[in-house]
């Protein structure tokens, strides 16, 4: 099936050699793509294992809170103010 493109608001059929022009362009996109994903790929496999970064935080407030890691002063006391401004259900 030949591709189209259109000209004065209408549709026509390429060239063979516009039509391999197109073809060459998205041959050389595909590679570009799959070469990233060699190389990248392992970027977006981590991101989708990772918690979300909210979940990230309150994690790392947590440690802070038991005493797991040093605490950083401003990031627990802002965490700990709307901790406390929006208490946790008990049931």
């Amino acid at each position: 099936m030949a591709l189209t493109k259109i000209v004065n608001g209408e549709s026509v059929d390429m060239t063979p050699e516009e039509e391999a022009e197109i073809r060459a362009q998205w041959a050389a996109t595909d590679a570009a793509q799959a070469q990233d994903l060699a190389a990248n790929g392992y970027k977006h496999e981590r991101q989708q294992a990772y918690l979300d970064f909210g979940d990230q935080l309150d994690f790392l407030w947590h440690s802070m809170d038991a005493g797991e890691v040093p605490k950083c002063q401003a990031f627990y006391d802002a965490r700990l103010a709307v901790k406390q401004s929006y208490p946790k259900p008990t049931s």
